[in-house]
């Protein structure tokens, strides 16, 4: 036991005279059942009690007993069990039990305090991340969120038939309503109201299999103490809908970065109330409950308000929520310019709370933004809020995230009723997942980060190495502490639209460097000695961070020979760009061999995940499969600002996309030089209004590439559904050792 776990169990004491209620055997079976799900080898050993009072950890008749004063309590104790005291790692790149203990602690143990309002996703995470998520896949996160102290989980699954079904009765045919449901991979966007239908007509089973997805999301988050948060109703409709059909005044909202956005009934409109009330009757019906809590924005990312009156309709929007539910939140999220001044007048703050999604990962700031013009919500000040991390965009997988922010004893700009994992995307940054879940359950103080970072390589890797401890230090200090607001991480330029004067992979992405790539370098080389030294090679957790860490060493080496290739094209080089051509290119084939070591990293075994949702119609695996390669590659199905938003270093996309993109484009370069006829490159340009900034895009006209674009959604690519080769030997050899 460690010096800190002796602490933990000396800390303090139950109070006395505490009688614990009788729970039916029902009411705690769900609880029962999850030990037996993350911890099967103590299933059976762990009893858990309702109380009113702290939750605690104690020592009964030879058993770990759990007292809470409710479910959610006790999932939550349960976890900081497993992570402080039983030395078992879980994440979503893999698990490690090599140094658990079943540990039975000598005193109580009380658990520090948590916020009590902390909330799980952002739209776009369910489209991102949770595209591939099949049912098992979703048991194990719920799991997991109960586990880290989440009480709000977002729930988007099963609204097709919703939708269906609620404009049905509004009179659309099925071919409109096919017109407007997208595919769950383009959903997100479809809810936050910028799109409609794409990756459609979506095949019946697969409404049908989102539908049993969505009622079991619910009935499980509920079972584990948790509350599910659904679809409120602000006035969407599909943008052909007429006001004669709506019977009220329809807002057309023009378009959202090259797509027809819906349509918004005017919430002030007489019928708005009968079409909320059946929307709500919807809900019930499909999901087998009535929530507590809803999500939804008006106008997000732009639109056309028009001369709608916002505070009236704020009002009217909570009031239809509060019939249907009362003593409902509406949950708001605060990004770009909303909520507005003028919407948040017509609320009531004790029915409403603001998500504050903050994409500034650097201590000292001041999350309100008060001093960027588009950004400033001095407004959200007088209502409850939660803040909200937003380290991810898009699902890439770069290394990034905010060390000395979660460190601190309080988040600036507080106080906060939550925290908010709201990433666009997750399954990437375990060691900055792992810091946002202690920051949850150390609400009331600083988190030391040597005591941390010890504690998570010894429960990781199964091993206490010091080496091990300096590397994620290392990262700590460098792709773990951003200076200054950004969005996300510097990306992997393997991965742009080739172009030799590539700065960004994605349009809205921050290309300034903020670490020093030496202490990477250096954190790789600890990573892989240890691993040799340990034999870590065995394990999913080990597998996936060297693969991880090693992938971002390779990004790094990227830029400065791309700069080299640009000198040697116009200094006329033709074989010094010959020779830094073939190495730009073994850059992205040993990615491919090393990512291809974790089963974290395949492309196959996600695209195995979103077909299985679909169920087994073949039409409609292949649907999900489509929707999801072209969600992490054009996005668009045409060049837009959207391209490679959501680019993934996966080993398949690495070899098979990436690969033939860079490699057509250098060639064509290459064939220039030599014809004598190295002119500047064509360009297309497109300009794109969004969230009230204009955002322009220029890339170099290229047929190859254009074409390897648009096959790859259907494109018969080799896959892996397992780990291909020796981890630690691609990545000594990727690392040039």
């Amino acid at each position: 036991m460690t010096g800190s776990q002796a602490i933990l169990l000396a800390a303090l004491v139950l109070p006395p005279a505490i009688h614990a209620q009788a729970p039916s055997q029902g009411e705690l079976a769900p609880l029962m059942e999850a030990v037996a799900r993350v911890a099967p080898q103590w299933a059976g050993k762990v009893d858990f009690c309702i109380a009113d009072q702290p939750a605690v950890l104690e020592t009964r008749n030879g058993r770990l007993c759990i007292t809470a004063p409710n479910r959610r309590e006790c999932m939550r104790a349960f976890g900081y069990y497993l992570r402080n005291l039983a030395g078992v790692h879980l994440s979503r790149n893999g698990d490690n039990a090599t140094a658990a203990q079943f540990v039975l602690p000598q005193e109580p143990v009380v658990l520090p305090a948590a916020p009590p309002c902390n909330f799980a996703y952002n739209y776009c995470t369910l489209c991102y991340s949770g595209a591939h998520w099949d049912r098992a896949r979703w048991e194990r996160e719920l799991d997991l969120l109960a586990l880290c102290g989440y009480r709000y989980v977002l729930v988007t699954a099963g609204l097709e038939a919703v939708w269906r079904d609620f404009l049905t009765e509004l009179g659309c045919t099925p071919e409109e309503i096919a017109r407007f449901i997208p595919n769950p991979a383009f959903s997100a966007w479809w809810h936050m109201g910028n799109l409609q239908g794409e990756g459609g007509p979506v095949h019946p089973d697969i409404i049908r299999r989102e539908a049993e997805l969505g009622k079991f999301l619910v009935q499980r988050t509920r079972e584990l103490g948790m509350e599910p948060v659904l679809q409120g109703y602000t006035g969407l409709l599909p943008h052909f809908v007429s006001a004669r059909r709506a019977g009220g005044r329809v807002l057309p909202q023009g378009r959202w970065v090259g797509y027809d956005r819906p349509a918004v009934l005017d919430p002030v409109s007489t019928a708005f109330p009968q079409l909320a009330a059946r929307w709500y009757s919807l809900l019930e019906q499909h999901y087998g409950c009535r929530a507590t809590a809803f999500c939804g924005d008006l106008f997000h990312e732009g639109g056309n308000i028009a001369d709608c009156n916002l505070r009236l309709a704020a009002t009217m929007i909570q009031r239809c929520m509060q019939a249907a539910s009362p003593g409902s939140t509406w949950f708001l999220q605060a990004w770009g310019h909303n909520p507005m001044p003028m919407l948040l007048a017509g609320l009531d703050p004790a029915s409403t709370t603001i998500l504050l999604l903050d994409k500034d990962l650097s201590a000292g700031h001041d999350p309100l933004y008060r001093g960027h013009p588009r950004l400033a919500r001095p407004q959200v000040q007088r209502f409850p809020r939660i803040w909200c991390e937003l380290a991810n965009f898009g699902g890439r997988q770069v290394m990034y995230g905010g060390f000395p922010l979660l460190e601190g004893k309080e988040l600036p700009g507080g106080p906060y009723q939550g925290v908010g994992m709201l990433s666009e995307g997750l399954e990437t940054n375990p060691l900055y997942d792992a810091l946002l879940t202690e920051r949850i359950n150390r609400a009331d103080g600083e988190i030391n980060r040597a005591e941390f970072i010890r504690n998570y390589a010894r429960t990781r890797y199964g091993v206490q190495d010091a080496r091990l401890e300096r590397a994620l230090s290392l990262l700590a200090e460098s792709v773990y502490k951003p200076a200054g607001m950004r969005e996300g991480g510097r990306e992997n330029i393997l991965c742009a639209r080739p172009s030799l004067r590539a700065e960004r992979v994605s349009t809205w992405a921050d290309a300034r460097p903020y670490y020093d790539p030496a202490q990477v370098v250096e954190a790789a080389h600890l990573l892989l000695e240890a691993g040799r030294q340990h034999h870590l090679d065995t394990l999913p957790t080990f597998r996936y961070d060297l693969a991880d860490i090693t992938r971002q060493v390779l990004a790094d080496r990227a830029r400065p020979l791309l700069k080299q290739l640009d000198a040697d094209f116009s200094a006329g080089d033709t074989a010094a760009f010959a020779r830094h051509s073939g190495e730009f290119l073994e850059l992205i084939r040993r990615s491919a061999d090393v990512l291809a070591t974790s089963e974290f990293f395949l492309l196959g075994a996600y695209e195995k995940g979103a077909a299985d949702r679909a169920g087994d119609n073949p039409q409609a695996r292949a649907q999900m499969v489509q929707a999801l390669r072209r969600l992490i590659t054009t996005w668009a199905r045409n060049n837009s600002p959207l391209n490679d938003y959501a680019h993934r270093e996966y080993a398949e996309t690495m070899r098979h996309y990436y690969l033939p993109r860079w490699q057509a484009y250098l060639d064509r370069k290459l064939a220039e030089m030599k014809n004598g006829a190295a002119t500047a490159a064509a360009t297309t340009s497109a300009t794109v209004t969004n969230n009230g900034e204009a955002v322009s895009t220029t890339s170099e006209k290229d047929d190859a590439v254009d074409a390897i674009q648009q096959a790859f959604p259907t494109a018969d690519i080799p896959l892996l559904s397992s780990p291909r080769g020796n981890a630690l030997q691609a990545a000594q050899y990727a690392l040039g050792e």
